[in-house]
């Protein structure tokens, strides 16, 4: 019996290569991006601060425009790379290069349920999408646990701000600050913003106020680009401290609040990025390229929204 082997097909072979060869590319782009993408913006907004109030900062983060631009620069290029690349694996399996469905997604959707696999919630309620399977629980309550890690991190800078000495071994060891001093007020800010998204994208909300759904999301991802880089080089930095092989980074700053900060930074980074996610396929709603997909139904203080397509202008959050 003649046995047929199946072979990839060159043209199909090269797109293979192109695919990955911009993974790649994206991957090396993004993580040069990344690497300092957080010093550079809590450096920058440290700046401003200090040219308006005159005060300097509780630490010398310093802030070097040409490399900054560089970074930021890598990062948005990495990024559009991994995207053409993940766009291009979608197109390759005969899914939407898009929202990446396949071909007969609406017909494998139970009955009356949405985009994101939800059964509409009868009712009023206090308006949260009911998580169905395990993803979408999984993605709730990393929303939820989002907003116990900023706060918890805005607390600690508050705190000191306002002249507190919870996690100082020296009580002078920032001298004579105020909640306005760069490093501890904007830092508490950033925190609330992301108490914000926690909650939000938990809950699924919507704001007074209407916004693309894309704002959101674009802040969990720079978040997450500021928070999980810092937590890894962090903690690394913390293990390179015990064994001798570095010195500690900031005199006067209990040892212990450095051991829980660099991994509360990842924990914060990975779950405002599991979140995101998760709220980003509760609503995208029906694809404006394939038309595939059912509409994103949101409900806010028991009034059901209008049905959204994906890439809407207004949207929850």
């Amino acid at each position: 019996m003649e046995t047929t082997h199946l072979r990839e097909s060159p043209p199909a072979r090269t797109g293979a290569l192109a695919t990955g060869a911009a993974a790649v590319a994206g991957l090396a782009l993004a993580g040069f991006g990344a690497s300092g993408i957080a010093f550079d913006i809590v450096g920058g907004i440290m700046a401003a601060i200090a040219a308006v109030t005159g005060e300097s900062g509780v630490v010398d983060l310093g802030f070097d425009w040409p490399m900054a631009a560089a970074r930021a620069a890598a990062l948005a290029a990495g990024t559009t790379l991994l995207v053409t690349a993940v766009r291009r694996r979608r197109r390759a399996r005969g899914a939407c290069a898009r929202c990446g469905r396949p071909a007969g997604h609406d017909a494998a959707q139970p009955e009356g349920r949405d985009d994101a696999g939800h059964t509409p919630p009868a009712g009023g309620g206090r308006g949260a999408w009911p998580a169905r399977g395990s993803w979408q629980r999984l993605s709730v309550r990393a929303g939820y646990l989002t907003v116990l890690l900023a706060a918890g991190y805005g607390a600690l800078k508050v705190q000191w701000g306002l002249g507190g000495t919870f996690g100082l071994a020296d009580p002078r060891a920032f001298g004579d600050v105020h909640l306005w001093t760069p490093g501890l007020g904007d830092t508490g800010v950033l925190a609330l913003i992301g108490v914000a998204l926690g909650l939000g994208f938990a809950r699924t909300w919507r704001p007074p106020l209407r916004m693309p759904r894309w704002m959101p999301l674009t802040a969990a991802f720079v978040g997450s680009v500021m928070l999980v880089p810092v937590g890894v080089l962090g903690t690394g930095l913390r293990v390179a401290v015990a064994l001798g092989l570095a010195k500690p980074s900031l005199e006067g700053v209990s040892p212990w609040v450095f051991d829980v900060i660099y991994p509360w930074f990842l924990a914060w980074g990975l779950t405002m990025g599991t979140a995101a996610v998760g709220y980003h396929y509760r609503t995208r709603g029906v694809c404006r390229a394939c038309g595939r997909g059912r509409p994103a139904l949101v409900r806010h203080a028991g009034v059901e929204g209008p049905p959204a397509r994906e890439g809407a202008a207004t949207t929850t959050l």
